[in-house]
């Protein structure tokens, strides 16, 4: 009988998952697309985002655990199911490779400039492939020994305290700035992730608590952002706001600490065990993918091959600058909620076509 993940370790890699290197710029982009008090617009987009994990709990609960791939072709020929989870292995692996890629150009632009991005992005993702051959359980252990580094991280907002003035959230809520869809979703881009435990419902049974798991960790991440957002409109104007790239290590800059000189260097450089952990997971859901297309396959190194090449194609297709990179993390942002609201709905009629045949899973 296969092992199945525990709840505590699954709560911790589902936050871990939706938490990434946005963090930084994130008061930046509330500044921007949401204006005053733009910190309580991750409050509207948190409600969406359980929402969205509650359609993904009825699949599960109606699937009766079944893997997407096994409710997929229960229904649709192999002609649209096997293109469609290539489409989907493709855009997992890119979408991973670009998490990674998006941090590796920040860490050069800030304490490496005379080097290329390429060897670090290549050292990088080599971490990437030795913790995805070592399966998903050892992925959730490494998320566990990484939260426990990483935790103590929001308590560096205690800092900030002295120069914390609630005059500048002001009582105005949302104005200063043209409301788009766009920048709404750019907004939301940052709740994405939690879509990968349709490809965890083969590892949880009814102890893991997958679907509560994920709801926790929404909460975290809410409290999280929320957090470090409502600090940082509180310590900056509005327009300092808006015309800094990195808001949170602007305001770790100020943080003295008698045994690290640069606190905001230090905390970014080991952010690297979360995005670590969040590009790993991309690219196993990929590899998962792959796997279930091609069973049969002789060498198993296949999905390796794979994400190897999507890895190549995320930094030399894809322009090697920050500016130039971001606007495409935005493309896959919106495709990634898209497919985050999409494919629990066509599990969910696939299902409810199969159980008006009368079709049941055991």
């Amino acid at each position: 009988m296969r092992a199945k993940l525990p709840f505590f370790q699954t709560t911790i890699l589902a936050n871990y998952i939706q938490t990434g290197v946005v963090v930084f710029s994130l008061p930046r982009l509330l500044a921007e697309n949401i204006g005053t008090n733009g910190w309580a617009a991750l409050l509207i987009c948190a409600a969406v985002a359980a929402f969205n994990i509650f359609l993904i709990s009825l699949v599960y609960r109606f699937g009766k655990g079944k893997s997407i791939f096994d409710i997929t072709k229960s229904a649709l020929p192999k002609f649209i199911v096997i293109p469609f989870f290539c489409i989907l292995a493709a855009f997992w692996a890119i979408s991973g490779c670009l998490i990674g890629k998006e941090f590796i150009l920040i860490i050069t632009s800030l304490s490496f400039r005379s080097l290329h991005p390429i060897y670090l992005y290549v050292m990088f993702e080599l971490l990437v492939f030795l913790l995805l051959s070592k399966g998903i359980f050892t992925i959730s252990n490494t998320a566990v020994i990484a939260f426990f580094i990483l935790t103590w991280n929001t308590l560096l907002l205690i800092y900030a305290q002295s120069d914390f003035d609630w005059s500048r959230m002001t009582s105005f809520w949302f104005k200063g700035v043209d409301h788009t869809l766009k920048g709404w979703i750019q907004i939301y881009s940052a709740f994405l992730g939690y879509e990968l435990c349709l490809l965890l419902f083969p590892y949880v049974d009814e102890k893991s608590h997958l679907m509560r798991a994920f709801q926790i960790a929404n909460l975290t991440t809410t409290f999280f952002y929320t957090l470090v957002c409502l600090v940082s409109f509180g310590f900056f104007s509005l327009h300092q706001l808006q015309h800094m790239k990195f808001p949170v290590l602007n305001l770790l800059s100020y943080v003295e600490l008698p045994f690290v000189k640069r606190v905001d260097d230090f905390v970014f450089n080991i952010t690297i065990l979360r995005v670590l952990i969040s590009n790993v997971m991309f690219a196993w859901a990929s590899a998962e993918t792959i796997k279930w297309i091609l069973p049969a396959a002789k060498f198993r190194s296949i999905p390796y091959v794979f994400l190897a090449f999507c890895a190549a194609v995320a930094f030399f297709a894809i322009p090697s600058t920050l500016e130039k990179t971001e606007p495409w993390l935005l493309r896959f942002g919106l495709a990634e909620t898209g497919i985050a609201f999409a494919l629990p709905l066509l599990l969910m009629i696939i299902l409810l076509i199969n159980k008006s045949r009368g079709q049941n899973y055991a």
